[in-house]
């Protein structure tokens, strides 16, 4: 019974640390490459442009994110939001996966020891 349990509570961290590196996956990693790219191509303004082939980048393509886009760069302003909104979300996911990994490793060690 006891090694049943704690195989459960092992599962659920893994479950929740799965679900932590694919949030962090999908929205800060495409944050970082294209502020990479922009500093490499020394544009702030690309990730927001269309690219050649008329699509946009991950940080503008899809219709939650399409506020983002931009025909040709625009004022410095517009720019500091798009980068500021970007930089903000993708600090406060790191902040709350750093969070929640840090409990689910303290819930986890309530829990293993309860059991035993």
């Amino acid at each position: 019974m006891v090694w049943g349990v704690r195989l459960v509570l092992v599962l659920v961290g893994l479950g929740v640390l799965g679900i932590v590196v694919l949030v962090l996956g999908v929205i800060v990693r495409p944050v970082v490459t294209e502020a990479l790219r922009a500093n490499a191509a020394g544009d702030w303004w690309l990730p927001f442009l269309p690219r050649t082939d008329g699509r946009y980048g991950p940080l503008a393509e899809n219709h939650w994110w399409s506020a983002m886009r931009a025909e040709t760069p625009g004022s410095t302003g517009g720019l500091a939001v798009r980068w500021g909104f970007w930089t903000l979300m993708s600090l406060l996911l790191v902040f709350a996966a750093g969070s929640i990994l840090v409990n689910l490793v303290k819930l986890l060690a309530k829990g293993w020891a309860s059991v035993g």
